[in-house]
């Protein structure tokens, strides 16, 4: 599995650095749909939204309307397209009514999946229009990815109370704090590397929040995996499981940031 893991980055790590750092806006913006189409369609079926094919389908279609709908001068778009995609899940449950005797449950967790996966992924590219907007989302990179990584080694060295067993049967506290020492250290020696329009205490701020919502989103995901008896969203990514698996902890953060860094440039 280690190798695996590390393979998949060496492979895939190149790629994205390249198209963040050197790529177009649409090269960025259709890696973007891609990804979040990829996330979008394991989220529906981990939730056991893909009995029907249309139903998918139009999942999938009214995802990549709204993370497209990021890339436009106009901010309020995406929030018009998020107001459409529920109209149009509403519109599709209504004709097919007695197809779905768990109306109520698919039907939420159909506007969930909207909004965990496409409208959080688009953040991503209103935060790489920020100033240092490509340099802030490289460290958000870095910082969520090296907390992952101090907590998986963390937690297998030295890991023995379980953090929340009930979600996640394999994370401990010792993962936890070994995650949160590597993205803050991560996250002020890469951002003053960087040279970043903020403050080292500002810096530790962000570093802070990002490892806290990143380990949030993480423990949600895995909510949901448990949830559905799965260990991995899919096996797109050996190593890794899925998109989704990837996307967990950086979602959430990316708007998080995007906001703080909006609010208090």
């Amino acid at each position: 599995m280690h190798l695996k893991r590390w393979l998949t980055g060496l492979v895939a790590l190149p790629i994205l650095l390249y198209i963040l750092l050197k790529g177009s806006s649409l090269s960025f913006l259709l890696l973007l749909a891609l990804v979040s189409a990829a996330a979008h369609w394991e989220f529906l079926t981990i939730c056991g939204l893909g009995r029907s094919r249309l139903e998918k389908a139009l999942g999938i279609a009214l995802g990549l309307l709204l993370v497209l709908s990021f890339s436009t001068t106009r901010p309020y778009l995406p929030m018009f397209f998020l107001v459409f995609g529920m109209l149009g899940y509403f519109l599709f449950y209504l004709l097919k009514y007695e197809e779905f005797p768990q109306l109520l449950p698919e039907l939420a967790l159909s506007c969930l999946g909207l909004l965990y996966v496409p409208f959080l992924v688009g953040h991503f590219f209103w935060l790489w229009q920020l100033p240092q907007g490509k340099f802030w989302l490289l460290w958000l990179l870095a910082v969520i990815f090296a907390g992952d990584t101090g907590a998986f080694y963390a937690g297998r060295w030295f890991g023995v109370k379980k953090l929340y067993p009930q979600v996640s049967p394999g994370k401990t506290v010792a993962g936890a704090v070994g995650g949160l020492f590597a993205s803050l250290t991560v996250g002020l020696g890469l951002g003053a590397w960087l040279s970043l329009n903020a403050s080292l205490p500002g810096l530790f701020g962000l570093a802070l929040v990002a490892a806290i919502v990143g380990q949030v989103g993480d423990l949600f995901e895995s909510m949901l995996k448990r949830r559905a008896q799965v260990k991995d969203a899919s096996g797109l990514l050996p190593g890794h499981g899925g998109f989704l698996d990837r996307l967990d902890s950086l979602s959430f953060t990316a708007a998080v940031i995007f906001y703080l860094r909006f609010l208090f440039p």
